[in-house]
Parts: structure tokens; sequence; C-alpha cells
């Protein structure tokens, strides 16, 4: 009888192997699928009759455990943007049941918006991720400071776009960085203020309003409406003493957009800022000063006092846009950095700096507005080199109001939204999961998985951070069954089964003998 069972145990344990293996054949195509292993364990055994040596003969075979394994699959090309793998074996995508708290895990990354803008899986579950926070983003980007990853707010939620345009932010800061020619003539200067002739001479009347300028620089800037509007910069040559060369720059909008109440109406409609600059005998800017219209006659000089400066060190300016849809409505007055290349790392204009325009009149050493010592320039700053006048750099951080084009992850598992104003802005952080022993992970059917007391619970994070593995966009992961490791398996096992039910036979005859010899 112990035959019998013994060979009937082999009969089961293998048709489950069969049945496993089965399974992983059946799955070779299912996106992110793992396949299972199986192992096998031999049963209690039992003494031996008639021996005195305690030997023991087994009982048969069982199935000792099913693991999933956690091998990354081969990574292919996937045709929608939000197709997204997890490159290696640390990481799981979390996706939640809309409506409920039950929260699963996959592997399979087949991700995309439906009409009410969550990222959903193909079968309706809704992907989990953190949203980031533009506030800090925009913060950083406006100080120049390297971020060494997107920022986050609040806790792990559905990733949902909820408004598919990007609204108009308004310009607050400027970076022109020029190339002044040393080898520029000084024009007619003005008797008493010679460091501010192309300000005097300045008449919004006349079209172009300066004439006397050397260079000319424009960048397109945008008020909080997102109209846009031109700042044209214009630079001419004072004089060169001692090789030093002292240069009159002055900032501009179109007299016409110009809704400010101290220059509005007047000859100097649409000038923002006046001021000179100091370059060294190895035409490096190594000094600047930075005036803005405090009140009272615009035209007078006295009326340009010292500008304010940012945390960095660097001149504001202030402008009041006209609306471009209506040039009655008048906007906000907004600030706005003005960006050269030089800065005070006091952040502050020297004590004894001319206070106003007017301070300086003739005097050469009146143009020093930072204190020497306390300069800073940074790696890209404006020059003044013996070679053509030319614009080195110029950018600004404003832009329109834009309709959503397209979205896209990146390998930190950032979602970012491609807008119609040309930008790119960072969305959603998806999130990942890992565990303790994944191979224990339950499987729950449509490629999804729920944490188990074997696997441990989730621990969250972000990908290619930590122990987490990056992401690929555009890519999706395939099953990581080996069909000939599988097909090997399958005939081993249909083998093994035949045997076993041999031994059924085997044993049926044997009772069968001495069924016969009882008679």
């Amino acid at each position: 009888m112990s035959a019998i069972w013994t060979g009937v145990s082999g009969l089961l344990s293998y048709s489950t192997g069969i049945a496993n293996t089965g399974n992983n054949l059946a799955n070779t195509n299912t996106t992110g699928y793992k396949s299972s292993r199986l192992l096998f364990a031999d049963m209690v055994s039992e003494m031996a009759g008639g021996t005195s040596d305690g030997s023991q003969i087994g009982t048969g075979v069982q199935v000792g455990s099913v693991s999933m394994t956690t091998s990354v699959g081969s990574l292919n090309s996937a045709s929608q943007s939000m197709d997204m793998a997890i490159t290696g074996e640390r990481g799981y995508f979390v996706v939640k049941k809309p409506g409920t708290d039950k929260t699963y895990y996959t592997r399979d990354g087949a991700f995309n918006f439906d009409v009410n803008g969550y990222l959903t899986t193909e079968t309706g579950l809704n992907v989990q991720g953190w949203a980031v926070d533009r506030a800090a983003v925009i913060a950083a980007k406006r100080t120049g400071t390297v971020l060494s990853q997107v920022p986050t707010t609040g806790t792990l939620t559905d990733i949902q776009i909820k408004d598919y345009t990007s609204p108009a932010q308004a310009t607050s800061a400027v970076t022109m960085v020029t190339n002044l020619d040393n080898q520029t003539k000084a024009g007619d200067l003005d008797a008493t203020d010679p460091y501010f002739t192309m300000f005097k001479s300045y008449n919004a009347d006349n079209s172009p309003p300066v004439s006397n300028a050397a260079y000319s620089a424009d960048i397109k800037v945008y008020d909080s409406e997102g109209g846009a509007h031109t700042l044209t910069t214009y630079y001419s040559k004072v004089s060169d003493e001692n090789g030093k060369e002292y240069w009159e720059y002055m900032v501009t909008m179109p007299p016409e957009d110009d809704g400010s109440s101290t220059t509005s109406g007047t000859s100097k409609a649409g000038v923002l800022m006046i001021g000179t600059l100091t370059f060294s005998t190895q035409g490096e800017l190594e000094n600047e000063t930075a005036f803005t219209p405090s009140g009272g006659d615009a035209t007078n000089l006295s009326s340009w006092t010292q500008a304010a400066l940012d945390s960095s060190g660097e001149p504001q300016l202030s402008a009041t846009f006209r609306s471009v849809s209506n040039a009655s409505n008048i906007l906000s007055s907004q600030t706005i950095d003005f960006k050269n290349g030089l800065s005070s790392t006091t952040a502050s204009w020297d004590a004894n700096g001319p206070a106003s325009a007017a301070d300086i009149g003739t005097l050469t050493s009146a143009n020093a507005g930072f204190t020497s010592s306390s300069t800073k320039n940074a790696a890209t700053c404006s020059t003044s080199y013996a070679t053509s006048s030319y614009t080195v750099s110029s950018t600004q951080d404003g832009y329109a109001s834009g309709e959503l084009i397209s979205t896209s992850v990146d390998k930190n598992g950032v979602v970012s939204g491609k807008f119609s104003n040309g930008q790119t802005i960072e969305l959603f952080v998806v999130a990942l999961a890992d565990f303790r022993n994944p191979t224990d992970l339950y499987r729950e059917g449509n490629n999804l998985l729920s944490a188990t007391k074997e696997s441990g619970e989730a621990s969250f994070g972000r990908a290619n951070s930590g122990v987490f593995d990056s992401v690929s966009g555009y890519t999706l992961e395939s099953s990581n069954v080996d069909m000939a490791t599988e097909m090997v398996n399958l005939i081993t096992l249909q083998r093994a089964f035949q045997s076993n039910s041999k031994v059924v036979t085997t044993a049926d005859e044997m009772m069968q003998k001495a069924l016969e010899i009882k008679r």
C-alpha cells in the first residue's frame, strides 16, 4: 500500500509542477510577468520493517515551495509616452483601486492618462506618486540654485493632471551678457554729465528714441498676463582712462508700453534703468552703477537713485507694463533682476558710492558702485575685448500661457509636460515600492501583486535614488520566462509523472499477486 501512495504523491506533485510550468509558458508574452519557481521536497520517511539499524524508507514527494523569480525581463521599446519600465530588480510601481485604500504593486508599466487626467493602468487602477513642488522649482531657477533632485510636496497621491494649460509667468530675471568692443571711439559727450550722455539725449517721441548708442541688445520679456514686450539695452562708450574702459548703459522698454506714473508721458518714457560699467585693463567687468527712477522729474538725474539689489547682490529694476490686449489697462509693477555677470557678495552698494546718477557728474572715480573687495564675477560675465561688440548670452525666465502638447517620464520617474509655449514643466514623481522578500508577494491577477507577511511591508521611494533602480520611458518590460528552460522542465516533469504512474501500476500488480496467493 505504501508504494501506491508513494507513486500517488509523485503524480500529484508533478502534476502541480506541470501546471506551474504551463502557467509560465502561458505568460511568456505577459508584460512584466515574473515566472514561478517550484521546488520539490521529500515527505516524512518511515522505519524500514525488518531492520534493526534504524533504516528508513521514503514515503514520496511533495511540493516544497512556489516562489516568484525577480530577475528583469528584456526591455523593449514602446509607442506610448507613459509606457515605462524599471531597469533593475529593485522597485515596483504602486497603484490603487479608485475609491478604495487597496494598494497593489506591479512591474507592468503600460500606463496612460484617462479622460479625467488620471494616470492609470490598463485595468483602470490609479498610478501613485508625489506632486512636484513648483514653487520650490521656480525659486531655485530664479536664484540659480542647482537642485539635486526635483522637490516634491504632500503625501503619496493619485497622479492626475488637473489643468492642461501652463499659466503665464511674469519675467522676474533677465541676464544680458555682452562683449563691448574696446576699440570703439567715444562720441560727443554731455559737458555736465558725460556718463549719461545717452540718457540725456533719449527722447521717447523719436523712433528710435536713442541715436547715439554704440551697441544695443534686445530680449523678449513677459508681463503678468503673458503679454510679450521687448527690453532693449543700449551701450555707449564714455572714456578710456589708464587702460580702463567706462561705458554708459540704459535698459528700456517701448515708450508706448510704459505705464509707470514716473516716466510715462515724459520724454524718458520707457527708460527702466541707467548706469555705468567699468572694465579693467584686461577687459573684465570690475564695477558698475545702477539707478532707477524714485519719483519726481524723470528727466532730472537726481531723481534716479541707486537701484535695489537682490539677495545675490544684483541690481533690480521695476517695470510697469500696459496690457498687450488693452493698452489702457496698466498692470501691476513687476520687479526684474538685471544680471550682467557682476554682483556684490555683501548684497549692498558701497556706502561712499553715488546715491543718484547726478552724483557722478564728471568724476571717473564716482563710477564705483560696489566696494571693489566685494565684487564677484560669474562664469559668464560681460567683457570689453578688442573684438566686435556682440551679445554673449541673453536669457529671461518669463513665458506666455500654453497648452499641454505631450508628456514624458525620465530616469528619475519625473513626469513632465511639454506645453505650446515652449516650457517643459515637471508635474509628478512616480513612486516605487520595495520589499524585504519580494519573492513572496501574492499574485492578484491582472499583473498585480500585494504584500504578505512573508514579503514584508512596502517601503516607498523615488526611482534612481537609494536602493531603487531607474525608470526608462517609452519602454515596457517583457516577461522573464525563459522558454528553453521551461520546455526542458516540462519534459523532465512529464517523464517523472510517467515514472510515478508506473510505480502505481507496479504496486497494483503486486497487490493483485498477493490476493491470488491467498485464494
